[in-house]
């Protein structure tokens, strides 16, 4: 498959547009052939990201390697419209661009989660298992008790979580929802202000920062799970019962998506700070702008988003325990299922 390639200048411009990864936290194991895939361009061109300040170890077999979540960033910041987190983000908003009945309407899916895994440098099904042991694999399963889920398939989830992954059929119905308490209003201007003033930046964050958002806040880096918890932890501070929900965003590749749940009047509302965020301002990525689909953002549920058995946006996917990195999400997908 042809590699489009992304200008040396523009990767280079993504430099000092976010914050790298703290050294104490960092796992610097990507190297330069896997980070130009994502990125869509030469592994010369990396190299000289290298060169240029991104931070990197050097080993002297496999040469300078890379954060993975710093290369997302830089991805994300370049603007060339043909990296990876690029074509993701804007192929996963499409949504939003949809009639409003669409967001909402009851929706059936075929989920499979399969966690893409990586050995040496080399996808699973290349890795000589003879002599590789692959990561034990554990994945979180759907939250069949949340509003708007139904499992049609005859799975069962009796665990939170399931070893090696599952498929399973799942219904969707969103809620076309607003939220009244003025005081949730407070607490929910305050976050999307911070990130659509830019005082803080919305990028990919590490799960180890993710678990510490407060960390993270006061860096000025936020993504989802951090907002998502961050937002409830406000909201609880201000009185309310609210959960940091997460889940998987469904489409033909499925995201790691997280948000916040509040309880207004009996009623389960969900707060989405980031897609308001995007949605909003929209963005050099190709995501366009929509006032409206940001208001649904502070109440509404949407049929595509799928949450999993966890009340604090713990992590979905573990391997040998441990957080899975970015770039296992590569196995979750979903299509549209019709029962013939």
């Amino acid at each position: 498959m042809s590699v489009s390639t992304a200008v040396p200048d523009a990767l280079l411009r993504a430099l000092g547009r976010f914050t790298v990864v703290p050294r104490d936290i960092a796992r610097y194991e990507t190297d330069t052939v896997t980070a130009a895939q994502a990125l869509r361009t030469d592994p010369d061109h990396v190299a000289r990201l290298a060169a240029e300040g991104l931070p990197h170890v050097s080993d002297p077999d496999r040469g300078p390697l890379f954060d993975y979540d710093d290369l997302m960033n830089v991805g994300m910041f370049c603007g060339t419209g043909q990296t990876v987190p690029e074509l993701g983000l804007r192929f996963l908003m499409r949504f939003a661009a949809a009639p409003r009945a669409g967001w909402y309407e009851p929706r059936a899916w075929a989920v499979g989660v399969r966690p893409f895994r990586r050995v040496g440098g080399e996808p699973e099904d290349t890795a000589d298992e003879r002599t590789t042991v692959l990561p034990e694999v554990t994945v979180r399963v759907p939250d069949l008790s949340a509003p708007g889920v139904q499992l049609l398939s005859e799975e069962t989830f009796d665990d939170p979580l399931r070893a090696d992954g599952y498929e399973a059929v799942i219904r969707l119905t969103g809620a076309d929802r607003t939220v009244r308490d003025p005081r949730i209003h407070a607490v929910w201007n305050e976050v999307v202000e911070a990130l659509t003033t830019r005082r803080v930046t919305y990028q990919t964050v590490p799960e180890a920062l993710r678990t510490d958002h407060h960390r993270a806040w006061r860096l000025g880096v936020v993504d989802c799970v951090v907002a998502s918890r961050l937002l409830t932890d406000r909201l609880r501070a201000a009185g309310f019962q609210a959960t940091a929900r997460r889940g998987y965003l469904l489409g033909l590749f499925g995201s790691d998506h997280a948000w916040c749940e509040v309880i207004e009047d009996g009623v389960h509302k969900s707060l989405d700070p980031v897609f308001a965020f995007v949605a909003t301002v929209g963005d050099e990525r190709g995501v366009a702008e929509s006032p409206e689909f940001a208001a649904a953002c502070f109440g509404s549920r949407f049929n595509r988003l799928l949450p999993c058995r966890t009340d604090s946006a713990d992590p979905l996917v573990y391997f040998d325990g441990d957080a899975a990195p970015y770039w296992a999400m590569a196995g979750v997908g979903a299509r549209p299922w019709r029962n013939s």
